[in-house]
């Protein structure tokens, strides 16, 4: 995730720079004064009270530990770990059963920094439904992260391959319904998509919504799901979800997402206190931005940024797995709805 900053002057872009430790603090504790632990469920929000159904936490942890290994360093654009994790994604979206957007998984793009050209490259694969039709829906997950600093590795667990994680493990479920009960899935064609250069400036998510207009013109598409940052939960035990305010259904379906798996979701961020504190700007922060300038539906689930976000110490051995399970589920129960619940 990238952090664009509300200042007095504008936006503005901050990369691997971090808040002292004491301003965090003080963001939690003020958070919980003015939050609380309201929520938009009558169940408590605790670790306790997740019931999962079909995510496994010990797979999603594989998943990101080999994401965030030092054999990846960071997973920058235009390095050797980006090519090995495009390698290793070729290989899961293989090994689930996608099909690939054109002759490979691997779609290029160019995209100019400063005077410089630069290459990056998404990784997307196609589930479609058992019927023709034009409607789709979209799984974004940004793969890259901010690389190396000398010996400094910045792993990159929960931004971003907490995201990645998830999203194999929504792919692998879809593709098991879709061949065991079709009937349990709306009528849409599904991608999934890694995004590279995320972190740079949301240069492959502004390549992939060109190539969807230039490739599949006449696509219905229903939604774009943009998951970043969503193992690391903070207090209170929480997923936030943005976008959601567009959606004029979405007080019909809003406990759906959580009904079996008792997980919390809160519409929006919390907002920053005192003026230490920056104030992200989420509706630019990550890749949901250039679909909502092509005005294309989108909701995105995140954490709060945390002490260990762009830094080495990004780990993952500081992610909660259940949690990251627990959205996994509730992201597919959203993608499961009713196209009529997804229309603003």
């Amino acid at each position: 995730m990238q952090k664009w900053v509300k200042a007095n002057n504008g936006l503005s872009w901050r990369g691997k720079q971090t808040q002292p430790r004491c301003q965090w603090l003080t963001l939690i504790l003020l958070s919980l004064m003015i939050n609380g632990c309201a929520t938009d469920t009558t169940f408590s929000c605790a670790p306790s009270n997740l019931q999962l159904n079909w995510a496994s936490p010990a797979e999603l942890e594989q998943t990101v530990r080999r994401l965030s290994s030092d054999e990846f360093a960071g997973r920058q654009t235009e390095t050797p770990g980006a090519a090995l994790t495009r390698d290793y994604l070729n290989h899961r979206f293989t090994d689930i059963g996608l099909t690939p957007w054109g002759d490979s998984f691997i779609v290029p793009f160019e995209y100019q920094t400063g005077f410089n050209k630069a290459v990056g490259a998404n990784v997307v694969g196609i589930a479609k439904a058992k019927e023709p039709t034009n409607a789709w829906r979209i799984v974004v997950a940004h793969y890259d992260h901010l690389g190396q600093s000398g010996r400094r590795i910045f792993h990159g667990a929960d931004d971003n391959a907490s995201g990645v994680s998830a999203m194999i493990a929504i792919a692998t479920q879809w593709q098991q319904l879709l061949s065991r009960s079709p009937d349990s899935l709306p009528k849409v064609n599904m991608m999934f998509v890694a995004t590279d250069a995320e972190e740079t400036g949301l240069y492959g998510s502004s390549a992939l919504v060109e190539q969807l207009q230039q490739r599949m013109p006449q696509a219905q598409i229903q939604l774009m799901l943009n998951l970043d940052m969503v193992g690391h939960p903070s207090f209170p035990y929480v997923v936030y979800l943005e976008g959601s305010k567009k959606f004029s259904h979405y007080g019909e379906f809003r406990n759906q997402l959580s009904a079996n798996n008792h997980l919390c979701i809160k519409l929006s961020h919390p907002r920053p206190v005192g003026r230490s504190i920056q104030n992200i700007d989420w509706l630019r922060a990550s890749d949901h931005y250039p679909f909502h300038k092509a005005q294309i539906p989108w909701l995105y689930f995140g954490v709060p940024t945390h002490a260990q976000y762009h830094t080495p110490e990004d780990t993952a051995d500081t992610l909660d797995y259940r949690f990251l399970a627990a959205v996994a589920e509730s992201a597919l129960e959203l993608l499961k709805l009713n196209s009529e619940l997804l229309k603003n």
